[in-house]
């Protein structure tokens, strides 16, 4: 008998607005409208469009750091809207967000060793760092924090330094590692190397894809360029002005766009050297 694998994540006829003030008129913006779409375990869902169409807002909503006015979110069954805080806790160590700008998301005045530790001290789950459990001193933490290290290419001598001595690359491998550290299932990756160079860039993307089929990630991978999303996803889906254009398996799309819009995208952006 064939059982249907239940959707890591669920979008469900999901809405969002926000006051807008033209002079004396207040009015609400559309920023998401009437999105639908799942994430099965293990795949990449890349979410391409222009800049203000919504990703980032649609994003938030899924990581649970903003309400949908309409709609619901779920992430494994779990609807955000409804749930307790202790189980929204838990889900919270199971999805990980990887933003734009590594040096926005790194406090400069924290080491590498604290910034990859913190996770831990925040959740206070220390059964996520297997070294750890067995004892919770620093050199045990250190052994930890020195094997994400390694996951995304960098020396444990990195711990003693802060992120200002590193490259803009290698500042989101860090970002990586922390994202990394709670062993997540899932990874909201919020145009993760638009701020980066090309071969850079290309770098931390062929990264992601080792490290999702080294842990069996998920990913939401959220960009404007239709060849980074072509190249790592598993399915797209197009959106413009809070709205889905259309969904489909990535190869099939990109070969086939039903929507002009799509075309659009394929045709404005160049092939970059991931491979």
């Amino acid at each position: 008998m064939y059982h249907r694998i239940m959707p890591l994540v669920e979008v469900d006829s999901v809405s969002k607005s926000y006051p807008r003030r033209t002079g004396l008129r207040a009015t609400e913006q559309m920023v998401v409208e009437n999105v639908s779409f799942a994430i099965e375990p293990g795949e990449t869902l890349g979410l391409v469009g222009e800049s203000g169409c919504g990703k980032t807002t649609l994003a938030r909503m899924i990581l649970g750091l903003t309400q949908p006015g309409a709609g619901a979110v779920r992430v494994a069954g779990v609807d955000l809207a409804r749930t307790s805080a202790a189980e929204m806790r838990r889900l919270r160590r199971q999805m990980q967000p990887v933003f734009q700008d590594p040096s926005a998301a790194l406090n400069p005045r924290m080491k590498v060793f604290d910034l990859v530790t913190e996770p831990w001290l925040i959740h206070r789950d220390w059964s996520h760092a297997q070294p750890a459990t067995a004892g919770r001193g620093k050199n045990a933490l250190r052994a930890e924090a020195g094997r994400l290290l390694r996951q995304i290419g960098l020396d444990e001598s990195a711990l003693d330094r802060y992120p200002h001595e590193f490259s803009g690359g290698q500042r989101q491998r860090i970002n990586i590692a922390r994202a990394l550290a709670l062993r997540p299932s899932f990874l909201v990756l919020d145009e993760p190397v638009s701020a980066l160079d090309v071969s850079v860039g290309a770098q931390i993307v062929n990264l992601l894809r080792a490290l999702q089929h080294a842990h069996g990630l998920t990913y939401l991978f959220i960009s404007h360029s239709m060849p980074l999303v072509r190249y790592l996803s598993t399915r797209i889906a197009v959106m413009r002005r809070g709205r889905l254009v259309e969904t489909g398996e990535a190869r099939e799309l990109c070969a086939h766009p039903r929507a002009a819009y799509t075309r659009q995208l394929l045709a404005a952006t160049p092939e970059l050297p991931v491979a």
